[in-house]
């Protein structure tokens, strides 16, 4: 997979910063998109210590402008791998979720991985192995309370999924949504800091399933799939 560009969101943290490192092991070109610029550069600098490359876009996924630019920068440039990593969480009962906080989560889980994939297309259809790699949530496929918000736009994220993967088909890009359960981020530490880490799953497992899916040979594919800790109830 050398001389390949990946395209990741969120990247600054998390599970977006290990997704970069390791497609940055394997020799991948890592543009790295996310808002806070002075986070994008120390995870450059850790690809750059590992003898790899990156490229630091800081801009907020939600601002159809500034994704507008972003896709006009990168021009005629192949797109080899999108992964629509940024989130952003809420808990709440759907009583005390105003109709603020109920946008704000649409549009960063939902709204903006369609405009993203949407604006890069053209990118990605210069590449000869071409994936787009959602990252879904366990509430996909369990239902949970206080979750009503996030549950409806990471839902909505796995329908566009499956929507686009068979348009996509014909063209043989695969587009894949993986579903991690709780994992061991700083967005999990803020929403439940007193959570017993044990049962979180680590980003870096999260990191080697999304390149072993980007892995995959031209036309081979995979159904959407959750990923999480077998201690967790």
């Amino acid at each position: 997979m050398n001389a390949k560009t990946a395209v990741i969101t969120g990247a600054g943290q998390g599970t977006g910063r290990a997704i970069a490192l390791r497609f940055a092991r394997a020799g991948i070109h890592c543009l790295l998109v996310g808002r806070t610029e002075s986070k994008l550069k120390g995870v450059m600098e850790e690809i750059a210590a590992l003898g790899g490359a990156a490229s630091v876009y800081a801009l907020d996924v939600t601002d159809d402008a500034a994704v507008a630019d972003f896709g006009g920068a990168l021009g005629e440039q192949t797109i080899d791998m999108l992964v629509n990593c940024a989130g952003d969480w809420l808990i709440a009962l759907m009583e005390n979720t105003n109709n603020e906080q109920l946008d704000h989560i649409l549009r960063v889980n939902l709204r903006a991985p369609y405009i993203l994939t949407r604006t890069l297309l053209p990118n990605l259809r210069r590449s000869d192995n071409a994936s787009i790699i959602n990252i879904g949530s366990l509430v996909t496929a369990i239902s949970a309370p206080t979750v009503s918000a996030y549950t409806a736009a990471k839902v909505g994220l796995k329908g566009m999924t499956a929507s686009l993967a068979a348009e996509l088909k014909p063209e043989r890009i695969r587009v894949v949504m993986i579903s991690p359960g709780p994992a061991d981020t700083p967005m999990r530490a803020a929403a439940s800091p007193d959570i017993d880490k044990s049962v979180l799953v680590k980003p870096e497992t999260i990191a080697d399933m999304v390149f072993t899916v980007a892995s995959l040979p031209r036309g081979i594919t995979t159904s959407d799939f959750v990923l999480y800790s077998m201690a967790w109830e």
